[in-house]
């Protein structure tokens, strides 16, 4: 062998669809593959047992890669109301490898508290996150003043507020006035948190759709807004869709803001690991679901990535748990490698297939709520609630039948069973809207399958 020469692989010849289909129905004993194999996915979208080349030649988008770079930063949830513990917590997780932190406290009420809470913290050189009770114009007055104080320039950190009237909106039953949400604070821009509707059951397509019509609403009261919008979506289980799902969002959102003339504004995407299929019963099978679930968001491109800790809806916060949901992030960057590559999904023709699909099926779903008035008038007249509640009445039936499985939960359950499982999921810190006029909307509770399951067996 010649060990200089180039390396090409003419000598294999390609293989055409035909023979692949003979050597499948051939192991399948005769049977029509095209009966047997296809399935559907929890959203819906037919999918096929394998992908050639001729299946991405009609595909709305090029399979380019979606994104230039892989990194993401791991951002650290810290949910206590404790203060100072809520301060130890943080520094100890940038000691130990987070890049960022997710502050979602009750409440912090004055600069003395955001001092305490931030002491001893290099903002200059991390991420920061406010949950939706941190996300007022106080506290971000306080925080202009705080690194002022320490000659730094606020408008040049990463600091993202989950502040979001029209989706909390959903899960407290109130929303703003029309005239009033023309008002927005200047102080902090809005910030959409699809994990209200993810964490609320609604499948991929919907929750592609209802934030971009969330965005959409918000770009109508201040176009600025394109350049400062970030987006906070659940990754769930369904590895390749979820996958699909955060590509893509970015092509629907690059739909979006060239109509407002807004190309190079950036697209931010955020990401959470889902709460709603969490169990208390077999709790240690969590560890598995936000490792696939944040793989999916990495391999999907998302910049920032919160794994929330596996014991997080039922059990106090400990050391243990924190450092299993930093560390879970840790892996899939210094031993998977994972932040090495850009878009690995890209080109790849059964994610690149998947990824069209959703985005057919969430832009038609956003078009129709743009005729309804947008997402304002449909979350008022109850539109979004009505397809929300029905793709989580699926999703629960699916799971019921035991076409989905959940480990632990509807399938190899432990003997012991926790009866009356908690049931909270979100959100830990009530987001606060006192600046509006309120009016009275159909609301949403957050979906614990493990707690739906359990009903269904009394």
């Amino acid at each position: 062998m010649d060990f200089n020469s180039t390396l090409h692989f003419n000598e294999f010849p390609p293989i055409s669809t035909e023979e692949w289909e003979e050597v499948i129905q051939k192991d399948l004993k005769g049977k029509n593959y095209k009966e047997v194999l296809p399935w559907k996915s929890p959203e819906g979208v037919d999918i096929l047992p394998f992908y050639r080349r001729e299946d991405v030649k009609n595909l709305s988008h090029q399979p380019n890669p979606v994104l230039k770079k892989g990194e993401w930063r791991i951002l650290q949830y810290i949910e206590t109301s404790d203060l100072k513990e809520a301060n130890r917590l943080a520094l100890e997780a940038l000691e130990n490898g987070a890049s960022g932190l997710f502050f979602d406290q009750p409440k912090v009420a004055s600069r003395q508290e955001l001092e305490k809470l931030l002491d001893g913290i290099q903002l200059d050189i991390i991420t920061l996150k406010f949950g939706p009770a941190l996300s007022t114009p106080k506290v971000a007055e306080w925080l202009a003043e705080i690194t002022e104080s320490q000659n730094i320039n606020v408008a040049e950190l990463e600091v993202f507020y989950s502040f979001d009237p029209l989706s909390y909106s959903l899960l407290s039953g109130k929303l703003p006035a029309k005239e009033s949400l023309s008002k927005l604070p200047g102080a902090i821009s809005p910030a959409v948190q699809a994990v209200v509707f993810g964490n609320a059951g609604a499948n991929i397509p919907q929750q592609l759709a209802f934030a971009l019509a969330a965005a959409n609403e918000y770009l109508g009261l201040n176009p600025d807004f394109a350049r400062s919008l970030h987006f906070n979506f659940i990754a769930g289980t369904s590895y390749f869709p979820e996958i699909a799902k955060f590509r893509a969002f970015r092509l629907l959102w690059d739909r979006v803001l060239k109509e407002y003339k807004a190309e190079d504004a950036p697209v931010r995407l955020f990401a959470e690991t889902a709460l709603w299929n969490k169990s208390q019963t077999d709790a240690h099978n969590n560890m598995l679901r936000v490792t696939t679930e944040a793989m999916s968001a990495a391999l999907g491109g998302c910049e920032a990535i919160t794994v929330h800790r596996y014991d997080e809806h039922f059990a106090e916060s400990s050391g243990f748990a924190q450092r299993i949901a930093r560390n879970t992030q840790l892996l899939l960057q210094e031993e998977a490698y994972l932040n090495k590559v850009a878009d690995p999904g890209s080109g790849s023709y059964y994610i690149e297939t998947l990824t069209d699909k959703l985005a057919e099926e969430a832009w038609n779903l956003f078009q129709t709520i743009e005729s309804k008035g947008g997402f304002y008038t449909a979350i008022k007249n109850g539109f979004i609630q009505e397809k929300i509640r029905k793709a989580r009445d699926q999703k629960i039936d699916a799971y019921r039948e035991k076409k989905e499985v959940m480990v632990g939960v509807n399938k190899y359950q432990p003997e012991k069973i926790v009866e009356d499982p908690a049931s909270k999921i979100q959100p830990k810190s009530p987001p606060v809207f006192d600046e509006f006029d309120l009016i009275e909307i159909e609301s949403i509770e957050p979906l614990n399958m493990e707690v739906e399951l359990q009903k269904g067996d009394a």
